[in-house]
């Protein structure tokens, strides 16, 4: 099993519910390219950073390439609440700072192992909170987490690449031919 796989099935998301997949695959259509709507370059930037540290480009595309950073503003834009958008941006600016207060410099200007340092670092702050039980709904590492795999496992890369997800044709063949 590799590493996606072992995402995919930490992020409860192995069989993706279908209307999950619906809404992954709307939010996907509605994205302009070069248009943000909640986040700045330098927020998208560090949102970008992030998710493609999650899913890193491999023999496969990786969460950039996948429209990962994009998908993320359309749903802060359209699905989140104000709470919940300035969870999140609070959240992006709290990186920003943990970064600058370990190595100087905002978390895209880090190294690749530096920004790994501060990700495992909120991901074991996260799992802490986990084990206690306590209400992980506003953490943004689990929100971060979360719409990386959904963005990316709805993304048309995701899912026909990475799950093999096969649409119905748009029409009716009695005789469609079936993979093993």
């Amino acid at each position: 099993m590799n590493r996606r796989e072992v995402l995919l099935l930490l992020a409860g998301t192995a069989a993706l519910p279908d209307r999950l997949l619906a809404v992954g695959r709307a939010v996907h259509k509605r994205v302009r390219v070069g248009t943000l709507r909640t986040l700045n370059p330098h927020q998208n930037e560090t949102v970008a950073t992030i998710a493609e540290l999650i899913i890193p480009k491999t023999d496969t595309a990786g969460a950039r390439e996948a429209g990962v950073p994009a998908f993320i503003d359309v749903m802060l834009a359209e699905w989140a609440d104000d709470e919940q958008r300035q969870t999140f941006t609070a959240g992006l600016a709290n990186v920003d700072e943990r970064s600058r207060a370990s190595f100087g410099k905002d978390f895209i200007g880090g190294t690749p192992p530096q920004q790994t340092e501060i990700l495992e670092d909120l991901d074991y702050e996260l799992a802490r909170l986990r084990d206690t039980k306590s209400d992980t709904s506003k953490n943004f590492f689990q929100s971060i987490k979360w719409l990386t795999l959904t963005g990316y496992y709805t993304s048309e890369v995701g899912a026909t690449t990475e799950q093999h997800f096969r649409i119905v044709p748009g029409r009716y063949e009695p005789c469609y031919p079936l993979e093993q």
